[in-house]
Order: C-alpha cells, then structure tokens, then sequence
C-alpha cells in the first residue's frame, strides 16, 4: 500500500511550511546544506543535504523518519542515533497528523534530530 494522493499533497504543505523556514535560514549563512524530504513506501524521510568534503558531490544525512499506520490512522516518528539505525522518539513517538511530525522535528525538543 502506498501513501494517498491527499497525504502526498499534506506531507508537501508541511515541508514546504517548515523545511522552508529551516532552509531559509541556513541560506544566510551558507550555501552548502538544504533540508529535504523523501518518501519511501509509508514512511517520510526528512535529511540533510550537505556539500561533500571531499569532490564536487553532495551527501545525504537521515535526520528524522515518520511512519504512517494504516490501522491505527497515526505516524510514528523515529529519530536516527550514532549507531545509524531508527530509534523511537521517545518524548513524542505518536502524531495525529503529518504537521505535527514537521513541527515536532522542527522544535527539537531535546536535540535528537538537528544535533
């Protein structure tokens, strides 16, 4: 099962709201990084697009995965950890609604997904 078109057109809404604004400000400062999203299956991706230290390429760094459930109608939001795995967000692992996920990811709370 994929996302729904109506998802699809909400988790852009959301990005656009607040990956928007992060971009915004770090395009005062430099011209290196942007934060993106990406879908992959039910889950949305958020990262960080940075210049490669070493070449002309880019890299990506995973910063936050949401997951939709069908059966329960919710995301689960996990954060990525220095092991490089998806660990549950433990002060909030539950959203009603996509923009929640993004606003959540966007305050950082306790400094799990932006460092």
């Amino acid at each position: 099962m994929a996302l729904t078109e109506w998802q699809l057109a909400e988790i852009k809404v959301a990005a656009d709201k607040y990956l928007g604004k992060r971009n915004a400000m770090i395009s005062e400062w430099s011209d290196q990084e942007k934060c993106e999203y990406r879908i992959e299956g039910l889950s949305v991706i958020i990262f960080e697009r940075r210049k490669s230290y070493m070449g002309t390429g880019y890299e990506n760094f995973d910063v936050a995965k949401a997951t939709y459930r069908k059966t329960s109608n919710d995301w689960k939001l996990f954060c990525m950890r220095q092991d490089l795995k998806w660990h549950g967000y433990e002060l909030d692992i539950i959203h009603d609604n996509i923009e929640s996920v993004f606003r959540c990811v966007d305050k950082d709370e306790c400094c799990a997904f932006w460092g």
